[in-house]
């Protein structure tokens, strides 16, 4: 069996700890989504909190900050949205213990969603999670140091650019304190495998199997005139060192598209394998649930998959 990918058993019935809901607050279709969850857990008298920012549409029940969910006071987290609600979400959860995470998609692209809104579908999901019949993956994320300032924990990339979008970049880099190559170019991608699958993917990256232990390096855009740079991908114990090299032109270093901090020329960018790990449930085993996921989301349309594919 997978090593990021294992089977765990329900917890005993005097498992009073809540099941996390946090979701999109720009979406009506989200909070009802929201709704429906919060009827189908009372109805199996489950303890529920609430992301503190949406607990105000759902008086009757506690509201938790993201920050102090961890698995000793939540069964799980039910992120209702897309991807960009797992990244704000996995942003703000804390680095030690952080809760299981079930995604529920509301129709986007999301690839790191699990569930549907769809209610028949999410019925079946979540009763499952509840009898403990699902698998956890685990996704291993980046620590970056500007200097000696720490950033957040990225999930899915680290991304630089010019602070100014007509200036492109010379960059140097170093991998484990060895040159590697310096290059002009609009920006670098800096990817976990769960990474690869969206913005490191549509700049020319490739996708990354989850078994493989290891990030990706993407340039965006590199000049010819520096010789060819094509993605790398380098073990995940390495550390990757990073220097904008143009005098008076400063850059940004943007997590997971949640925030962003500016970085001055000659100022070293260290990223490597954080410890911290978010884990994900899934219904299939092995890295059959990841292929299914890059079939219908990313190389074709749900709707032209042969059912026999997923047998």
């Amino acid at each position: 069996m997978d090593e990021n990918l294992l089977k765990i058993k329900p917890k005993s019935e005097g498992d009073n700890r809540a099941v996390a809901i946090a979701c999109r607050l720009d979406s009506p279709k989200a909070l009802k989504v929201v709704q429906f969850i919060t009827d189908y857990l009372l109805a199996r008298k489950e303890k529920i909190s609430y992301e503190t920012r949406i607990s105000s549409k759902f008086i009757r029940h506690f509201a938790k900050n993201l920050e102090d969910m961890t698995i000793h006071n939540t069964k799980f987290l039910i992120s209702v949205g897309g991807d960009g609600t797992v990244l704000r979400i996995a942003h703000n959860l804390p680095k030690v213990d952080p809760p299981l995470i079930l995604g529920v998609n509301l129709g986007s692209v999301g690839f790191l969603d699990e569930s549907d809104a769809d209610p028949k579908i999410l019925k079946k999901d979540l009763d499952k999670v509840l009898k403990g019949e699902f698998f956890i993956e685990t996704a291993s994320r980046l620590s970056t140091f500007i200097g000696k300032h720490k950033l957040p924990l990225a999930l899915n990339e680290v991304l630089i650019i010019s602070s100014k979008p007509s200036k492109v970049l010379y960059t140097s880099i170093e991998i484990d304190q060895s040159y590697f190559t310096s290059s002009y170019l609009d920006g670098l991608i800096v990817s976990t495998h769960t990474g690869s699958s969206a913005y490191a993917l549509s700049a020319g990256g490739c996708l990354m199997d989850p078994r493989l232990n290891g990030f990706e390096i993407v340039p965006l855009n590199p000049s010819a005139s520096t010789g060819v740079f094509r993605p790398l991908i380098v073990p995940d114990f390495a550390e990757v060192t990073i220097k904008l090299e143009r005098a008076r032109l400063n850059g940004l270093v943007i997590i997971d598209g949640q925030a962003e901090y500016k970085v001055s020329p000659q100022v070293s960018i260290k990223i490597s394998r954080s410890d911290s790990e978010i884990r994900f449930i899934r219904f299939k085993e092995n890295v059959l649930g990841y292929f299914k996921r890059v079939r219908e989301k990313i190389l074709f349309s749900r709707n032209i998959i042969e059912n026999s594919i997923d047998n």
